[in-house]
Formats: C-alpha cells, structure tokens, sequence
C-alpha cells in the first residue's frame, strides 16, 4: 500500500475539482451522504469544487437541497466493482483528479480500477480491508483498537480521530461557543433540566435512531417510555429519518400522546438538541454531535458498524450504552428507559458527562479533512 508518487508534476492553480462517491437510500441511509456533504462545503469554502457520483436518484433531493452538483450512475449500489469503468468515465468527464469514497461496499479492485485517474480517499469505520490509498480517514474515538500504522506504513496520509469528525458548520459553531462554558445539561439548557432530585416533568427528550430505522426502534422507544410511570410524563423530540419505511405508525402514536413531537428533515440539528436534558441515540456520528451540544445521552447499537463504539463512549461514564437492540429487544429498551431515569435525577452526573463530551471534538475535523484532501 502507498501513496502513489507523481514525479515531476507541476502545480495546477485552476480550481481542483474533487469526486466524491457516497449513496443514501431505505438500506444505507443517509450518514454517509451527509458527512460527506459537509467535506464537500469545506473543500468549495477553500477554493475547491466537489462533484457527488451516485448509484441511483435515491440522494438526488438531498444533494440538489445542498446545492450539490451530482451525476448519477444507474449502478448497483452494492456492486460497486461493476461501476469502475462508468465512474471512470464520468470522472474524467468532470476533470476529477481525486476522489472521496464513502461506502462500505468497497473493494480492493475497486480501488485499483480508479487508481489511474484519480488520487483515492476513504472513509473508514470498520477497518474491514486494507487499501490503495493517498489518504484514509477514521474519524471514531474506536480507531486506536485498528493496526492502522502497520498496514499502512508511511505511504497513506492517515487522518484518525474525532480532530477530524466531519460535524456540520452548526456544531463547529457550537463547539466555539461553548468552549468557555460550564458543562451542564446541554447548551442552553432551560433551568429546570438541572433540577437535581426526584425526576420533573416536561423535561425534553432527544430520540434519533438514523435516517432508515430498520430496526423499528423508533417505536420501540416511545412505546416503553409512555409504559414508564415517571418518564411518560417528559416531553420526546423525535427524529424520523427521511428513509423510515412506516412513519404513519409513530405518527398514530403521537396522535394520542401529545408529548412525542415528531420532526422530519430537520434542517438545524444543534438548536433540536439545545436545550435537551437528554437524549437516545443510535451509534454513530450523532454521539459525537451530542458530544459538541454537551447532552448526556443513553445509546444502542442498531447496526454492525456501530460495535465498537461502546468500547469509547461508555468508557469512564462518558454515555449509557443500552445495548444492542437487535440482539436482545426487550433488555435494550429496559436499559434504554433506565438509563434515561438515572440521567434525569442526577445533577451531578449530567454535568460530569456534559463535561466529559465536550472534551472529545472541537468541531473542526471536516475543514481538517478538506485541507488534507485539497494538499495532495
């Protein structure tokens, strides 16, 4: 594996123009997409241009929302080795002298195939193959348990850690702001959040589970909260992803419960979480957004992919880690509500994890990202 030398290249002072291969649909939801939406503004804020290749129209409304340019390349999203030869052509219809990939469909071929057009980025959380590669990003807290350093030597440009999570402009912002501040129960947090004591009512509850919910936890959730004598009485800001396949029955639920509000294409994700006591969350990059609003949050695996960040996360009390759902349904939501109990009584717990996760990003790590790509 290694950075692929180019002797003798002169320096180009037209605007670079950067692919970036990422698709969001019911199955792969829309994370890979987002962050990837967020690299992209920072590399056109540093002079750049960034062009999305997808398999299908699944993202179009996403990216056309963003003001993306996108191609789509009516390919299968889970054979992406039988695309090389499309995306190569349309790549280098674009101009694309490098390209972002975001996906976990990848291969080596694959990798190999684009080798020749482009310089290559990755996104990785798994740590599932080893790759050619310019540069390769894992952005978990988890990375430290992957040999990323013996198996990429010195020739991949290695880029791990939350320094480099790609959080949106709004939670950059929010780090800042917040950065000679108190950790408490949230930023923003109305005064009766920081009760300490018996549990009081009309508390507001953060529950997002990513854009497909395939598991059906959103439901799950509300339906054991409303159960519970004590937390059926706090008030649920629930987000339902764009590729829930059945919101009509949350949307019955919420018809009898006028404390579950349901939002969908939440545009302004910081100031939903401003302000909340709490939240439940699945894995994943949400948890490292709740870290820069400072909510103590309770969370679950919902996905393979998310596995490892139990090991971080639930470390030295930063969150409550409730479980894998979809291994045991029934102890995950008991985790999940008694989690949630413990948070809302205890003051001072609230604030040592407010404090604990404001420690873990600064919100910089997509301009970070976009810099590294941008000085290749």
């Amino acid at each position: 594996m290694g950075e692929r030398q180019r002797p003798g290249q002169k320096q180009n002072t037209e605007p670079q123009i950067i692919g970036i291969r990422a698709d969001a649909n019911e199955k792969a939801a829309s994370g890979h997409i987002m962050r990837c939406i967020t690299i992209a503004k920072q590399l056109i804020a540093l002079g750049g241009t960034a062009v999305f290749f997808t398999a299908d129209e699944c993202a179009d409304e996403l990216l056309d929302k963003a003001g993306m340019r996108h191609v789509c390349l009516h390919t299968d999203w889970t054979r992406m080795e039988a695309e090389t030869e499309t995306l190569v052509r349309e790549l280098r219809r674009e101009g694309c002298t490098k390209l972002l990939v975001d996906s976990y469909q990848v291969t080596e071929n694959y990798f190999r195939a684009l080798a020749d057009p482009c310089r290559l980025i990755y996104m990785d959380d798994c740590f599932e193959g080893v790759y050619t590669l310019d540069v390769l990003v894992n952005y978990n807290p988890y990375c430290t348990r992957f040999p990323y350093m013996e198996a990429y030597g010195n020739g991949t440009r290695l880029l791990l850690g939350p320094a480099y999570a790609p959080l949106r402009e709004e939670f950059a912002a929010a780090c800042e702001e917040g950065a000679d501040e108190t950790a408490g129960a949230g930023r923003g947090a109305v005064s009766a959040d920081r009760e300490s004591g018996s549990l009081q009512t009309g508390r507001r509850i953060l529950i997002s589970v990513g854009g497909g919910d395939i598991c059906d936890a959103l439901l799950g959730i509300l339906e054991a909260v409303m159960e519970d004598a004590a937390l059926c009485r706090q008030t649920y800001e629930v987000v339902v992803g764009r590729y829930h396949q059945d919101p009509e029955k949350l949307e019955r639920l919420a018809m009898t419960h006028d404390n579950i509000r349901l939002h969908r294409r939440v545009e302004h994700m910081a100031d939903l979480m401003s302000g909340c006591a709490a939240a439940v969350s699945a894995a994943g990059t949400t948890l490292l957004e709740l870290c820069a609003m400072r909510v103590p949050t309770v969370f679950l695996a919902v996905a393979d992919n998310q596995r490892y960040d139990s090991e971080y996360f639930a470390k030295e009390g930063r969150m409550l880690f409730a479980g894998d759902i979809r291994e045991n349904r029934k102890q995950c939501l008991q985790n999940i509500c008694g989690g949630l109990r413990k948070i809302l009584e205890d003051r001072a717990l609230r604030e040592e994890m407010g404090r604990k996760l404001g420690e873990i990003t600064d919100g910089g790590g997509a301009r970070r990202i976009a810099e590294e790509i941008l000085r290749l």
